[in-house]
């Protein structure tokens, strides 16, 4: 049996909406297999994919790995202490998304169009929430760029991964790559396949036994 792992933004979903092409192709695949998404995104921003039965969810930058019922497999969380520091520190620096356990809600310090996103000025408004993963936001993919050393030497029980014009944060050592090895164990899976497209999917390259990316993709050296 082989699972396949795909990546969301600009990958599956493309102006918020799954091709119906590719809808019927992961029908088809799951006949005999499994696929199931892994993101960037938590797990309370789904709501583009809902329509669709996923057989596993790698969310949060592999943070946090669910099954097909969205019950837990794994996670990873981050210290409380280093998150609060990481979140005073580049408040003036970018925008700032908080991933937690919170099923309904993300948080962030700037506005995005998306219903489930809560407006924080303080970490301390996050309450007793686990925190899974902390994006930084920046204007170009260039400032990003720049940062990622910086967030990988300033704190290193944790690893930063560019993603495009944002820096992902989780524990150290986690990545989409350590989701996908430790999915693949948890499904039994023969082979396990991974698609995407950005900076960040470059652990799921190495972790699966066949990767796919586009012509389209971006192809500059990254962390």
């Amino acid at each position: 049996m082989k699972a396949f792992a795909s990546d969301l933004d600009g990958t599956l979903v493309f102006d918020r909406k799954v091709k119906d092409k590719d809808k019927e192709a992961i029908h088809m695949f799951q006949k005999k297999n499994m696929f199931g998404v892994y993101t960037g995104r938590p797990i309370c921003s789904l709501f583009d994919i809902e329509d669709i039965s996923f057989d596993f969810y790698i969310v949060s930058s592999g943070a946090l790995l669910l099954d097909r019922n969205k019950k837990m497999i794994e996670e990873h969380i981050i210290d409380k202490n280093l998150a609060k520091d990481i979140f005073n520190y580049y408040i003036n620096k970018a925008t700032i998304i908080v991933q937690t356990d919170d099923l309904h809600h993300f948080y962030a310090t700037g506005y995005y169009n998306n219903p489930l996103l809560t407006l924080i000025d303080s970490f301390e408004d996050i309450g007793d929430l686990k925190v899974y993963s902390i994006s930084l936001v920046f204007d170009t993919n260039k400032e990003a760029a720049s940062y990622v050393l910086d967030v990988n030497e300033r704190y290193p029980l944790l690893s930063g991964y560019q993603n495009n014009n944002s820096i992902d944060i989780v524990v150290k050592g986690v990545s989409k790559g350590t989701g996908v090895k430790a999915m693949k164990k948890h499904l039994n899976a023969d082979e396990m396949l991974g698609i995407g497209d950005s900076y960040n999917d470059l652990p799921l390259f190495k972790a699966s036994d066949y990767s796919f990316t586009f012509h389209s993709s971006a192809t500059q050296n990254v962390i």
